[in-house]
């Protein structure tokens, strides 16, 4: 698995949720609970996937939590800053 678009993606579906939800933790979980996972023949499958599990469990998990401990939780640092 290419760890850089691992993370392009965990990026790009965290900035998603958040923008569908309005930085609610508890909405963006519902959210991406509904997501579905990537087909088989799309490109990096097997990174987008990934990506998608790790935010659906960090959300899932932590929905009684603060946006910016979800966010460091994920390894988001700035965005986590700019959201205090």
């Amino acid at each position: 698995m290419d760890q850089k678009l691992f993370l392009k993606y965990l990026n790009e579906y965290t900035l998603e949720a958040l923008e569908y939800a309005g930085d609610d933790v508890t909405q963006a979980a519902d959210y991406l609970e509904k997501k579905k996972p990537v087909g088989l023949l799309k490109k990096d499958r097997v990174e987008k996937n990934a990506a998608l599990e790790r935010v659906k469990k960090i959300f899932s998990a932590s929905r009684e939590r603060s946006l910016y401990v979800v966010l460091k939780s994920l390894g988001m640092d700035d965005l986590a800053k700019e959201k205090l």
